[in-house]
């Protein structure tokens, strides 16, 4: 196969260019939606574990929560008081 030859054939790929500018942050968008949601399950699943398992048993000041949500704003307080 000639010089020629290769460099038609190379023209005849399918490179898949797209003419939406905004495809890549479309999916850097719905994955960082996605990783969000997963963080905010793991936070009040394993935080309510931890709060009613370990927290609420060794300090006696601190009752145990009854819902995943309480976890999650006690969470928001805490960030918006600590200011991470």
């Amino acid at each position: 196969m000639g010089l020629v030859e290769t460099f038609i054939a190379s023209m005849s790929l399918n490179e898949e260019f797209t003419d939406d500018p905004n495809k890549p942050a479309k999916d850097y968008m719905v994955a960082s939606f996605l990783a969000l949601a997963v963080y905010i399950v793991l936070i009040a699943v394993i935080g309510k574990f931890l709060w009613n398992g370990y927290l609420s048993e060794y300090v006696t000041v601190i009752k145990p929560v009854k819902s995943p949500v309480d976890i999650i704003a006690i969470s928001l307080l805490l960030g918006l008081v600590l200011g991470r």
